[in-house]
């Protein structure tokens, strides 16, 4: 048995890493969501289409709670 399989029988393992690599090779139960590792992951090329899919919908939310002004201008809804 190595010491990651021991460790899983007592524990449970977290990573703590931005290297996609490793968290797909020892299969992790959780992860951090540290911010720093989040902008490591989100630099690299595999997940490039998820930061694009992300700003697409921040976009789209953000023009989803204009309201038209009493002036007929756009304005931001009070939940903004």
């Amino acid at each position: 048995m190595s010491k990651l399989e021991s460790l899983r029988s007592m524990t449970t393992v977290v990573s703590d890493t931005g290297d996609m690599e490793s968290i797909k090779r020892f299969k992790p139960t959780d992860a951090t969501t540290n911010p720093t590792l989040i902008l490591k992951a989100s630099q690299l090329p595999a997940y490039a289409h998820l930061v694009d899919e992300a700003v697409s919908w921040g976009r789209s939310a953000r023009r989803a709670r204009r309201t038209p002004s009493p002036t007929g201008s756009p304005s931001i809804s009070a939940r903004s």
